[in-house]
């Protein structure tokens, strides 16, 4: 027999599953705020303004009848309580219609209704006891007896609210002449909420209530008032406030972005009345609005949130901004997507909130490029040389056309009969005598010289054409990746430092060396005539945040500002330039100089962009794969070395397949991989250095960042581009880098991963600078070294700054690089067509036997690898390449020296690349018990000594490393698991005891 659900308040199935299941809200919460009306009793709950204009028999007129009619269908009321009146349930309250109007000014359905010429209010919603908890856990409150909740869910009525709140205020008008025992008997039967009880309590102050009594019960919004130190977040929809109250934030919802102030901007501008209740001195807000991605939204949303900000701070309150990391639109949206990490990654959102200060100048309305500083000289022309009218340094630059589309057969399998780009390619969206007519600029001799110019607009043949200017002076050609070094080093015609020696690096007129080995240069002889530096926020990033450059960081930093200072000309340039590189490479110039700074606006983009938006990357591969079997030519660049691998892994088991199976004819394409594996061998040195031609020989390229930068296959050859980014390591500004290394205007594909695969990372710059010295504090502290000598390193006030704003924008990009890599590619004038969001299973399952192939070939191959001496393992680490048998042999010194036993297949499975022994010295490090406690004078507070096994990787780092921003801090990370319990906690676990959620060790 089936049984009927019964949902609480007359709810509809839909409507509860949309509030429980769509938007994470908990069913104690739903009970006591969310009710189904329908019919004519909703204009009882519309129609409560006396402006309304009605009949002679207070009849609504027929006008604002017919315009709500299309709530009679039903609707979920949404209930407030009223801060201004005892938080009695609030007359004014919103609907959410079954079926919503369609506005006739923006064509949207109008989600949610209010009373028509009422001023709207904010909700607060009425808390269950099982949610107070939830939330005195999280801000560790301790008074939670105190608040008393009335069950005000169950007292809504249907019909003649408006007379029931008139006999309400009549009934409290007469509690004065009551006894408390009649008025406690009313409050059982259901007739007297309990909150009059004792307002009655607190007004007439009965004589038999001890007056010294100091824990009367209060509601939960005045205990919250009690609390200042509680912060409350302000957001967007009810919704989107009862997901978070749910999860044990407080919120409070506003009905849209500007109802947080009233009035009017520079004249009466000031908080709402209904959060000035909660505005206390110490009382800090969260502004949490909806991830947006139209440029028009985002601009809306950050004026209201600026001023809503402002209105907070002029009531003596802080207020500061989260910000959703999307693709997700509302922070309900986030919660259901993220599921069980939803939490975590939730509170990480909210800790990593910014000031009003920092949010203004991280709102940019261009994400990309200059804003700080304005150009000198704006262009429009395709290559830089035509600006600087030099006859013999055009005829360089005018390579031949790289690809008609007009003449290209555009291939996508999945749509057909698309428009070919017809768009001239030439001039990048820009007509021809348009760009004939750009200003022209003389290069500067001296100075700061900045170029903003798109890829494949002739940089590094501007720099060619000042070496020909300038023969007698020395220049340095200075780069992130070696590959980029050898290509600029030839187009420049500089030796390559990896083949001169130490006499040679001091000697040679004409110089390229990449930044890991700039600190072998002799600082007695490092006067250049001109330094230059392709690619300069990437080479930037990698100066401040690479493990290879870890060891020498603070020489290489030393021996860069001495350069940059003393060198009469210094050229750094960037398809994509940001302020925070001007202002690294400004602050190591002579003080007051000027950057001049040249804007190149010609773009290379007009392609058409297949977009794919599947939760994996099944579906793309399965088009690479038909477009090779279809005869085309194809490219893939990819974040991922392991995709690389993979995927190149896959077909070669399906030629090993079809060639085993005799009703087939075989099928072997021609494909070349590079990867940071093989990047450096001698096939693929040449292969790169003729790069354009030698890709003729293949039917297909597949690419990791190795090949991210500095090269150009500038001839057609390949018909299609496939982009595969996992969001691991590459920004959307280093992705484009690799997508464009392809110069013809083709397709692309592209497939990128909807969230980070190792959740939110923090955004704010500030807040990392802070955590980070925080961090070194805590651990001199534990080393017994001075806090304050022992909170910085070496490094410069503009190189920490630097570091912490790479750090925030990057973990900005990979937080939603799907969406970030979308607007970058859009900006750069590229068309988009969605593929949609479907899986191949047949393509995933080809990629995971792919990787279990490469797992088994791998622990084999070490396994049997020769044995070699620590000097020969010491001697190989410094190398620019290993082949292929010199890196498992590496490999199996490593296990066999953590492990001490012999190698076997089984244990380089379990060994995982060094994974098991880095989390077995972390199980050891826990597991040691402190050497000591000591005493903290100036808190008096008693701490445990980490044991020697952390405090010497500590000791070791900050001896031999001067930077901070290479400190591990191990102690602080030791004392933070210490104090969660984690100590006793395994020692229990080794014993055989049980652990449970309800241990009092996991809450002391």
């Amino acid at each position: 027999m089936l049984h009927t659900i019964e949902y609480p308040n007359n709810l509809k199935a839909t409507q509860y599953h949309e509030l429980y299941v769509g938007s994470a809200i908990h069913p104690a919460l739903i009970k006591r705020n969310f009710f189904h009306i329908e019919g004519e009793t909703i204009y009882n709950y519309l129609f409560i303004s006396n402006k309304i204009p009605r009949k002679n028999g207070g009849r609504v007129t027929d006008t604002y009848i017919k315009k709500y009619d299309h709530l009679l269908p039903g609707g979920i009321w949404i209930q407030s309580l009223d801060p201004l009146n005892n938080w009695l349930p609030m007359e004014w309250g919103r609907i959410k219609p079954n079926f919503p109007r369609i506005d006739w000014q923006s064509q949207k359905p109008v989600k949610y209704e209010s009373p028509p010429k009422t001023a709207n209010r904010v909700t607060y919603f009425d808390i269950p006891n099982c949610l107070l908890n939830k939330i005195a856990r999280r801000y560790n409150i301790p008074d939670i007896q105190k608040v008393l909740f009335a069950k005000r869910g169950q007292k809504l009525h249907v019909k003649g609210r408006r007379k029931n709140a008139l006999y309400a205020a009549n009934l409290r008008n007469s509690l004065s002449y009551a006894q408390s025992s009649s008025l406690l008997g009313l409050c059982r039967q259901d007739y007297l909420n309990p909150l009059m009880f004792w307002l009655w309590v607190k007004q007439h102050k009965l004589n038999f209530i001890d007056s010294g009594q100091k824990n009367v019960q209060i509601t939960f919004w005045e205990w919250i008032k009690q609390h200042p130190e509680i912060p409350i977040i302000l957001c967007e929809g009810e919704k989107k406030a009862a997901c978070l109250l749910s999860l044990g934030f407080v919120a409070i919802a506003l009905p849209g972005i500007w109802n947080g102030r009233v009035g009017k901007q520079d004249f009466d501008e000031r908080l709402h009345p209904d959060l000035v209740p909660m505005a206390l001195s110490g009382r800090k807000f969260i502004i949490l609005f909806d991830y947006e991605t139209s440029s028009k939204t985002r601009w809306s949303v950050f004026q209201a949130t600026v001023r809503t900000a402002k209105a907070i701070e002029s009531a003596g309150c802080d207020c500061v901004v989260a910000l959703l990391p999307g693709p997700e639109k509302g922070v309900d949206d986030f919660v259901v997507a993220r599921g069980l990490d939803a939490n975590a990654g939730l509170t990480a959102i909210i800790d990593d909130a910014k000031s009003l200060a920092d949010y203004q100048r991280s709102y940019r309305a261009k994400k990309w490029g200059l804003s700080k500083y304005k150009p000198d000289v704006t262009i429009n022309v395709k290559y830089l040389s035509e600006a600087l009218c030099i006859p013999e340094l055009e005829e360089k630059c005018n390579l031949p056309e790289q690809n008609d589309l007009e003449k290209e057969q555009l291939f996508t399998p999945s749509i057909k009969g698309h428009p070919s780009n017809k768009e001239s390619i030439d001039s990048g969206g820009v007509e021809r005598d348009k760009s004939k007519k750009s200003p022209t600029f003389n290069f500067p001799k001296s100075g700061l010289v900045v170029l903003w110019s798109d890829m494949g607009t002739g940089k590094t043949e501007l720099m060619r054409w000042w070496r020909d200017q300038n023969p007698d002076a020395r220049f340095l050609n200075n780069g992130h990746r070696v590959n980029l070094l050898k290509n600029l080093g030839l187009r420049l015609r500089t030796a390559m430092y990896s083949d001169l020696g130490y006499t040679g690096l001091a000697q040679a007129q004409a110089l390229s060396i990449t930044i890991d080995s700039l600190h072998k240069l002799n600082t007695q002889s490092l006067t250049y005539g001109c330094i230059f530096i392709d690619e300069a926020c990437q080479y930037l990033t990698h100066l401040l945040h690479s493990n290879t450059c870890r060891q020498h960081r603070a020489a290489i930093l030393e021996v860069l500002e001495y350069i940059v200072y003393n060198a009469p000309l210094v050229v750094i340039a960037d398809a994509h330039m940001d302020d925070l590189t001007v202002n690294f490479f400004l602050a190591m110039r002579p003080k007051g100089e000027v950057p001049y700074i040249i804007k190149n606006e010609w773009r290379n983009g007009s392609r058409t962009i297949y977009w794919y938006e599947g939760d994996n990357e099944s579906a793309l591969v399965a088009q690479i794969s038909a477009a090779l079997m279809l005869g085309e030519k194809v490219m893939v660049a990819s974040d991922s070395k392991r995709f690389i691998k993979k995927l190149d892994k896959s077909f070669t088991i399906k030629y090993e397949e079809s060639n085993s199976e005799k009703s087939h004819t075989p099928q072997k394409w021609r494909i070349w991989s590079v990867h940071s594996d093989n990047s450096g061998s001698d096939e693929n040195v040449a292969f790169i250095k003729d790069i354009t031609n030698a890709v003729k020989n293949f039917d297909a390229l597949f690419t990791s960042p190795s090949l991210g930068t500095g090269l150009d296959i500038s001839e057609y050859h390949f018909d299609l581009v496939f982009g595969v980014f996992h969001g691991a390591s590459q920004t959307a500004t280093e992705c484009a880098q690799q997508l464009y290394r392809y110069r013809p205007k083709v397709p692309f594909h592209v497939w990128v991963a909807p969230r980070p695969p190792f959740g939110y990372q923090d955004t704010n710059a500030a807040k990392i600078k802070e955590r980070l010295l925080q961090s070194n504090e805590v651990t001199a502290f534990l080393l017994r070294i001075d806090r304050e000598t022992g909170k910085r390193g070496a490094e410069k006030d503009w190189a920490l700054e630097a570091y912490c704003q790479i750090l925030g924008n990057r973990h900005y990009s990979l937080n939603n690089l799907r969406e970030d890599l979308r607007s970058l590619l859009t900006e750069m004038g590229n068309t988009f067509i969605s593929v949609g969001s479907d899986d191949d299973d047949q393509a995933r399952e080809s990629l995971k036997a792919a990787a279990q192939a490469l797992d088994r070939a791998h622990n084999s191959h070490v396994a049997k690898a020769n044995n070699i001496t620590l000097s020969e393992y010491r001697a190989r680490q410094s190398k620019d390449y290993l082949d292929p048998n010199e890196i498992f042999e590496c490999e199996k010194f490593r296990i066999s020296d953590s492990y001490g036993i012999e190698v076997t297949e089984s244990l380089v499975e379990m060994d995982k690349g060094g994974r098991l022994i880095r989390a077995l010295a972390g199980l050891e490090a826990i597991l040691a018990p402190p050497e000591e406690s000591f005493t903290d004078p100036k808190t008096g507070r008693s701490y445990p000594t980490p044991p020697k096994i952390v405090t010497q990787k500590d000791r070791t780092e900050r001896d031999n490393l001067p930077l901070c921003i290479d400190w591990g801090n191990y102690s602080a990370r030791w004392l933070a698991r210490f104090n969660l319990g984690l100590h006793q906690i395994l020692l229990s676990l080794m014993k055989g005891d049980e652990v449970t959620a309800d241990d009092s060790t996991l809450y002391s």
